[in-house]
């Protein structure tokens, strides 16, 4: 593990929802365990776990929760996960995932644990260019600033768009390295805000 970074962070939890971009997650997670957390942990939704196998994603970090049926085996509840993660990431946000939280609603282990999070959820939105221009997302996108939460926006570049089945210029989340830097940016901006909050 690098310690080099100032700002890397003891317990990261990672939420996924099925957006195609889940397909480049195992990138990511390498990258974010290398470099910025030295435990994470990942809630996929059903959509993400149908996009990519769990078992794939339970090697590339500490522990992968799923919305399950309840059994006699105790697993961390959405209170728990929230107050054990340092930094809480939406890494890829769907469309729909920003609506629920934007709205309130808590569908899943994922939304439950993030309506019961006591801070900023770092959001990076997926959706195609159509999508993203939407009145309705960046609405949700606003509201979402307004309740604390944070941003970062994805980024334009050629891509493989699902719908055309071909390679087009479109908007991707940021390369893993350019990722890890905004962490560190808004991990900084939230410990100021919090400093002068307290003066």
């Amino acid at each position: 593990m690098s310690g080099s970074h100032a700002t890397v962070t003891d317990r990261l939890l990672v939420g996924v929802s099925g957006s195609i971009a889940i397909l480049n997650l195992p990138t990511y997670l390498v990258a974010l365990q290398a470099t910025f957390a030295k435990e994470v942990r990942v809630i996929m939704t059903v959509g993400a776990a149908q996009l990519l196998s769990p078992s794939t994603v339970a090697l590339l970090c500490d522990e992968v929760l799923l919305d399950e049926k309840p059994t006699a085996q105790k697993k961390p509840g959405h209170v728990e996960l929230a107050n054990w993660a340092d930094v809480f990431l939406v890494l890829p946000a769907s469309a729909n995932i920003l609506g629920q939280v934007a709205n309130g609603l808590a569908q899943n282990l994922l939304t439950t644990t993030i309506m019961a999070s006591p801070k900023p959820v770092i959001f990076c939105p997926n959706l195609n260019r159509t999508m993203w221009s939407k009145k309705a997302v960046q609405r949700n996108l606003r509201t979402l600033a307004e309740d604390g939460h944070l941003v970062v926006e994805p980024e334009q570049a050629p891509a493989y768009e699902v719908g055309t089945g071909g390679v087009a210029d479109t908007l991707v989340l940021p390369e893993p390295a350019v990722l890890i830097r905004h962490l560190e940016n808004l991990l900084q901006q939230i410990g100021e805000d919090s400093v002068a909050a307290e003066k």
